[in-house]
C-alpha cells in the first residue's frame, strides 16, 4: 500500500512541475537530455499520434448527450485544452494534481462555464453515488500503476456508472516499437511505470467488470471502448 502511495505522490509531483514550467513558457521537453532529445526514436516517437478524452472515436463512442454526466478521470486541464465543456454531456472531473484542478475551477468561473463539478481525488476511491455517471474516459491514468491498483480502479468505475453506460481506457501497447522508447520519456520526466501488468493481464482484468465493444491496438496507446455489465 505504501509503495501505491508513493507512486501516487511521486506522478503527482510530476505533473504539478509540469504545470509549473508550463506557467514559466517551459516545456518538459525543453527539459529532456540533449542526446535523448535528438535521437532518432524520440523525434519518431513524437510524430506519433498521443490518444486524449476528445478524439473523435472516443466521443463518437460515448455518444454524449443532453443531461449525460461524463466523468473525466484524471481531467488534467482537458476541459480547457479540448473545450470538452462543449460536448451536450454534464462535465465532470477528478485529477490527483490540485494545481491543475484549482487551475481549471478559475478558468470555468471566470469564463462562467456550466459544467458539474471538478474534484482532487484519486481515480480508485471517488465520492461520487453509486450508478451516477452516464459515460466515461480514463486516457493516460492506468499505465502508472499495478494491476491491484487497476483492479481498484475498475471496482470503483463499475460501482458509480449506470447499468449498460459506456467507457473508454487506454493502456500501453508493450509490443509497439516506441514503447521503450515512451518509458525513457517517462522516467526522464520522473513519471515512473510500477509493477505494469502485461497487455493480457490488463484485458483479463477488464473482461471482471466490464464487456469490450472493440479494442483499437495499432497506436501505441491501446483504447478498449466498453460497456457496463447490466449489474
Amino acid at each position: 500500500m505504501n509503495n501505491i502511495k508513493n507512486q501516487i505522490e511521486t506522478i503527482k509531483s510530476s505533473y504539478n512541475q509540469t504545470f509549473d514550467n508550463y506557467i514559466k513558457g517551459i516545456s518538459d521537453f525543453d527539459l529532456l537530455p540533449k542526446n535523448f532529445k535528438n535521437s532518432k526514436e524520440f523525434k519518431k516517437f513524437k510524430k506519433i499520434q498521443k490518444c486524449n478524452s476528445s478524439d473523435p472515436d472516443i466521443k463518437k463512442y460515448l455518444n454524449p448527450k443532453r443531461n449525460m454526466k461524463f466523468l473525466d478521470v484524471g481531467s488534467n486541464v482537458n476541459l480547457i485544452s479540448y473545450k470538452l465543456y462543449k460536448w451536450p454531456s454534464i462535465y465532470y472531473g477528478i485529477d490527483i494534481s490540485n494545481k491543475l484542478i484549482n487551475t481549471v475551477k478559475n478558468f470555468v468561473k471566470k469564463n462562467k462555464i456550466k459544467i458539474g463539478n471538478l474534484y482532487i481525488s484519486q481515480a480508485n476511491k471517488t465520492k461520487f453515488k453509486d450508478h451516477f455517471f452516464d459515460i466515461l474516459s480514463c486516457i493516460g491514468i492506468l499505465e502508472y500503476f499495478d494491476i491491484i491498483y487497476i483492479e481498484e480502479c475498475f471496482k470503483e468505475f463499475n460501482r458509480i456508472l449506470k447499468p449498460n453506460s459506456k467507457l473508454v481506457i487506454d493502456f500501453p501497447n508493450q509490443k509497439h516499437p516506441s514503447f521503450k522508447t515512451m518509458v525513457k520519456l517517462e522516467n526522464y520526466l520522473k513519471r515512473p511505470r510500477y509493477n505494469l501488468p502485461t497487455n493480457k493481464e490488463f484485458e483479463t482484468l477488464i473482461k471482471k467488470y466490464f464487456v469490450i465493444d472493440h479494442i483499437d491496438s495499432k497506436p501505441l496507446m491501446i483504447k478498449y471502448f466498453l460497456k457496463k455489465l447490466n449489474q
